[in-house]
């Protein structure tokens, strides 16, 4: 075998581009032919390999000897001559065969190039030009032959996806019309033609739209999943070691590739970037956003098949390919943002990825605009050198930038500054934007007209975006002709519940049960076939409810795996997440407590203590750092916790776990009155003004004067200045606090102020507002307190109307 097919069969299992692996069985045959054809196939692919392997050995033993006429011109020409003939014809045999092979999984639209290019091939062998521009020619040929093998290499051709056969047909169609404007018909038949060899710029716009095709070919199943970045990797390395020797002069297209390959640290190192207020938790690969998967492997295939076509432009006859944005939009939990995230995490792979915002209503700072550009400017900055050095220079020549409008900033600190070095890409760069429907309005609409006027605007850029279809945002992207719109929930049913099953049934695998259950009386029980298939049914079309199910089946606490299943298995068809979220509560309530009774009713208290705590967060807390914030309301949340893994699991196993909402339908359900059984209900803006009173308590009682002990030596230096801070009274859940009191307050949609939240807001106003000050300069968020004061007075003078208003 090769070194690209010793690579492959290596990597296949540990792959960090890919995701987790599943047994080849779990796939699901699309476009089955019948077994002849396909052994048919095999034969074809395995000469073509072979062939390949024998081509690359021959190619390695003409370039080695090169002392040998070493010192006669005529001889070396001679040679070289000799040398370039015989390797296009390696070349050439092993295309053809490739070509064989390939034919009968074709689409019947692209069968006719395919065997036609095969002739066309057949008359280069023929061509004794040995000009440069042919040489590249005929390099390329070998790059497309590996191309096309890795992609179906390995694989049974009755379990190669449609759009993985389409693209296929679609590269080899771009190659047999590049072939063809290079040569021209002197009779009737096909394989009559003759090469125009006098034309050096014919054949050099021919290596041009060469590259062209192959790099569409590369980013559109890079991205699709349906080739592996590591075999990309060892061809393109193996192409430039021999093809290096018989030309002097590297393609262009195994240049561009080796460098969106590389793996070079491009980041750009400048204190002026320390001004840009980014929102590091929005980034796709946060730890913020760790809890969101990938696609899982074999799902969504035709989803980012299409997604891949549209970034590569693969189809530049189709008018959707050429739109700057592609807007995915959908209902809650049908898997937008493991999408959004799978598409990041693939173009970063290949270095196409210029910056992510992740958008949650659940975190103030990715709720709304203030940090958005500045997001965009930062990631840019850090993902190319010359980008980094572009924009410090912009900050340092327009610093008030910084604090415009997000139209003024956006212009200044991004499009000006890198209109001219993104003009020189080869590649597209793409901007992933996930649920602009969870930024507050008027944010989100304004973010929407920048991406729309501004950021699609940019040489080279393209911007996929997700969010649900809020009337607001629908009516704006829809009236567009910049955008092609594509609803989530349109996919036709057999595909997507075609995904659910893989998804499940590796998860519900006896293998992945016995390895969950390991040393417990459930690990040699496994769900029948037809209760799978049930469950796909149940899910409705919704990856939420398959994996939220699955959660709760392979959780310790609760019923079991076995009643579990049995109990999710008795939920209504169509109501099914709804029943669901219904089923995990029923289950997190203790057994042992009877209804109703004094223990029910002060677990019940904890509950919502808890949950609604949780629910309204602004971003995750430890369950120390939540406990003392809620004190003395609650002392010990874990109780509460322990058996609502599968909607919140901790991001840790150590003793002071952080607990995260798996998905945002959850809060929705929990706190939609409608819905959710009444005594599980959360009024969210009550527990919106019981966080907000707590974080006044835990500010009166923690806030103090020079709280991280500065010196008196040193406390008239500037805060840059000054020796390291003694931070450990600025507690977690103080620095919570200080930052999200307001935030709290101005949710919880107050109508009259009690007299316990009257009282905090004196002892705060009175004692500690020049502490809070303080401690929001200490913690580098000085510029939010006109926002957060803001906010607070806006609260209290609408609350002040009101009471006088009654």
């Amino acid at each position: 075998m090769s070194e690209a097919s010793k690579t492959h069969g290596d990597n296949t299992a540990g792959n960090s581009e890919r995701n987790t692996p599943i047994p080849s069985r779990a796939a699901t045959p699309v476009g089955a032919s019948g077994s002849r054809s396909s052994s048919k196939t095999y034969r074809f692919l395995a000469k073509a390999e072979k062939e390949i392997d024998k081509g690359l050995d021959s190619l390695k033993r003409l370039v080695r000897p090169k002392e040998k006429g070493a010192g006669n011109p005529g001889a070396s020409a001679a040679s070289t001559k000799a040398s370039t003939s015989k390797t296009w014809t390696v070349v050439a045999v092993a295309l053809k065969m490739t070509l064989s092979g390939a034919v009968p999984f074709i689409p019947d639209p692209f069968k006719g190039p395919a065997q036609a290019l095969s002739k066309i091939i057949d008359v280069f062998e023929q061509a004794t030009s040995n000009k440069e521009e042919m040489e590249d020619l005929k390099a390329r040929c070998g790059l497309l032959n590996e191309t096309m093998v890795n992609a179906i290499k390995g694989r049974d051709e009755r379990l190669l996806s449609v759009e993985l056969k389409e693209s296929i047909g679609r590269l080899v169609k771009g190659i047999h019309d590049v072939f063809l404007a290079t040569i021209v018909e002197y009779s009737m038949g096909i394989a009559a033609y003759v090469m125009v060899e006098d034309n050096s710029e014919v054949v050099k716009e021919a290596n041009q739209k060469m590259d062209q095709i192959l790099q569409c070919f590369w980013i559109e199943n890079l991205i699709a999943g349906a080739l592996v970045l590591n075999d990309v990797r060892q061809t393109v390395k193996k192409h430039t070691l021999v093809l290096s020797d018989i030309h002097n002069t590297i393609s262009d297209q195994e240049g561009w590739m080796a460098k969106l390959c590389s793996t070079i640290d491009n980041h750009f190192k400048s204190a002026t970037l320390d001004k840009l207020k980014h929102v590091s938790g929005a980034a796709y690969d946060s730890q913020e956003l760790a809890k969101i998967n990938l696609c899982f492997e074999g799902t969504r295939v035709k989803l980012l098949a299409g997604i891949g076509r549209w970034m590569s432009n693969t189809t530049l006859e189709e008018q959707e390919t050429g739109k700057p944005i592609y807007i995915l939009d959908g209902i809650a939990g049908i898997g937008k943002s493991t999408v959004a995230k799978t598409v990041a995490q693939r173009a970063a792979d290949i270095n196409s990825l210029g910056a992510t915002f992740f958008f949650s209503r659940d975190h103030t700072d990715r709720q709304q605009a203030a940090g958005f550009v500045h997001s965009i400017a930062y990631q840019l900055a850090c993902c190319d050198a010359s980008y980094g050095k572009a924009i410090a220079t912009a900050i340092d020549d327009h610093p008030e930038s910084l604090h415009k409008v997000i139209a003024q900033q956006f212009s200044t600190l991004v499009a000006e500054p890198l209109s001219g070095v993104l003009k020189r890409r080869a590649t597209p760069l793409v901007f992933v934007f996930d649920a602009l429907d969870e930024c507050a309005q008027p944010d989100g609409s304004d973010i929407l007209s920048l991406i729309m006027t501004s950021v699609s605007q940019l040489p080279n850029v393209k911007v996929f975006l997700t969010t649900r279809p809020e009337l607001v945002l629908r009516i704006e992207y829809q009236s567009t002709l910049l955008a092609h719109c594509f609803h989530l929930q349109d996919i036709e049913a057999l595909i997507v519940d075609s995904d659910i099953w893989l998804y499940l049934d590796y998860h519900l695998s006896s293998s992945n049960i016995q390895k969950v259950f390991k040393g417990t009386k459930w690990n040699s029980w496994a769900p029948e076939k037809a209760q799978k298939e049930q469950l796909v049914s149940l899910s409705n079309r919704l990856f939420i409810f398959a994996s939220t199910a699955t959660k709760l089946i392979l959780s310790h606490q609760g019923l079991g795996p076995e009643k579990a299943l049995t109990s999710i298995l008795g939920l209504k068809p169509k109501q099914g997440m709804v029943e669901l979220y219904q089923k995990v509560l029923e289950i997190a309530t203790p057994t042992n407590i009877l209804k109703p009774s004094e223990d029910w009713d002060l677990w019940l208290a904890g509950y919502q203590t808890t949950i609604g705590a949780i629910v309204v967060l602004q971003y995750p807390l430890s369950i120390k750092a939540l406990e003392k914030l809620l004190e003395p309301e609650s002392s010990n949340l874990e109780p509460i916790l322990s058996n609502m893994h599968s909607v919140l699991a901790p991001l840790d196993d150590g003793p002071n776990p952080t607990y995260k909402i798996h998905h945002k339908s959850f809060p929705d359900f929990v706190t939609n009155a409608s819905l959710c059984p009444q005594e599980f209900w959360i009024e969210d803006s009550k527990h919106h003004l019981q966080l907000a009173k707590c974080c006044l308590k835990t500010m009166n009682q923690q806030l103090c004067f020079n709280i991280c002990q500065v010196s008196i030596a040193d406390q008239y230096k500037e805060l840059a200045n000054l020796p390291d801070l003694n931070k450990e009274k600025l507690t977690e859940e103080l620095k919570y606090a200080v930052c999200n009191w307001a935030t709290h307050l101005g949710k919880s949609k107050l109508k009259l102020l009690d007299k316990d939240t009257e009282q905090l807001l004196q002892i705060f106003a009175s004692i500690h507002l020049m502490h809070w000050f303080e401690a929001l300069a200490y913690l580098g968020q000085l510029d939010t307190a006109f926002p957060i004061m803001q906010t607070a007075l806006t609260t209290l003078k609408s609350n002040q109307a009101k009471g006088m208003e009654e």
